[in-house]
């Protein structure tokens, strides 16, 4: 294993102004230039450039189609481990809990990547080589534990067995579907004990808690609309026909629900149009820096454009300067040119 900087922890006074010899977390070590780090349960302080490096490191060394992070080899962990203690400072005594929170992250990290690699299709991967994707893939498809489990955990996830407060997380065809087997709404059981709950004076049968969800849905959701549908019932509102209550205790029970489900969706409604309304703002503050910055652009444009023009300008006047002087010069030295020429004939015409 390698050996971890440990010089002396940076001191800083207190609250109460008394000096401690704690670490400032998150800070950099004027000795190592490293970062002071501590673990926080599963996470560290501090949380971002810690996870980054993490995720970085996992990204340069998984070279093998490793289908878990307990499936890599010991000797892997460990040297990834000791090389993120060389990266960083931590005191001696949070060591472990670093190799806990260091190992829980790592997992978690590649357990999400696994998955979206295999939601997403072989062709989607960015980070592991094709051949390694592959290979994945392969094991996946082939593993019956693997698949077993797999087929598990889609049925756990469909199952009724929800928080007390909610009727389960399953789709409504499929409460549909379970109503009809055992002729009691899912959900019954799980309302009769919160009645009970919320008001212990109060004697409650649990067969007069059964309530009309679907007209209390309906109802909430604003009724039909004109192609008898209802919102977030899909293809299955056509199945649907209103029932009356049977009794005033059904009554009672089922108008509190609607007025919670109406506030509810008001709540909602209202959110969605505040959110609605920050985002035409965001874009039309967008519009007009947008605007801003090609009027701006524009205007320098122009200035280039004229200062170019006044250049240009100013080359032409100093060339034609230049070009009259030439023509000056060359019409002031021709008649001198000429006397000495008359001279040369002079000379040869005269006799000996």
């Amino acid at each position: 294993m390698g050996q971890q900087h440990t010089p002396s922890p940076q001191s800083h006074v207190g609250e109460e102004g008394s000096s401690s010899n704690t670490p400032i977390w998150g800070t950099t070590d004027p000795e190592t230039g490293l970062l002071w780090i501590c673990p926080d349960n599963e996470y560290f302080v501090p949380r971002d450039p810690v996870m980054d490096f993490i995720s970085d490191q996992l990204f340069r060394n998984y070279n093998e189609a490793w289908t878990s992070w307990t499936a890599i080899p010991t000797e892997n962990r460990n040297a990834w481990f000791d090389e993120f203690m060389r990266k960083h400072m931590s005191l001696p005594e949070h060591r472990a809990a670093l190799r806990k929170a260091y190992n829980a992250r790592a997992a978690r990290w590649l357990s999400q990547k696994l998955y979206n690699l295999r939601h997403g299709g072989r062709g989607r991967r960015d980070w592991l080589p094709q051949d390694t994707a592959n290979q994945l893939f392969d094991n996946w498809a082939t593993n019956e534990k693997f698949q077993e489990k797999s087929v598990k955990n889609k049925q756990n996830r469909a199952k009724m067995e929800g928080p007390s407060y909610v009727g389960g997380s399953i789709p409504m065809t499929e409460w549909k579907r379970k109503l009809a087997e055992t002729g009691v709404p899912p959900e019954s059981e799980n309302y009769t004990k919160l009645s009970q709950e919320r008001d212990s004076q109060r004697e409650t049968d649990p067969s007069s808690s059964v309530c009309d969800n679907d007209s209390l849905f309906i109802e909430a959701a604003g009724g039909f609309d004109k192609k008898g549908r209802v919102f977030g019932y899909g293809a299955a509102a056509s199945r649907l026909k209103p029932t009356k209550r049977s009794s005033s205790g059904i009554e009672d029970v089922s108008a509190d629900e609607m007025k919670k489900m109406k506030a509810l969706t008001a709540q909602m409604t209202q959110e969605q149009e505040r959110m609605l309304e920050e985002q035409e703002k965001m874009r039309q503050m967008m519009i007009q820096e947008r605007e801003m910055m090609e009027e701006r652009m524009a205007k320098e444009r122009e200035m280039m454009e004229e200062r170019m023009r006044r250049m240009q300008e100013e080359m032409m006047r100093q060339m034609q300067i230049q070009l009259k002087s030439l023509m000056n010069k060359g019409s002031g030295s021709a008649p001198g040119d000429d006397d000495h020429a008359g001279d040369d004939d002079d000379d040869h015409n005269a006799p000996v």
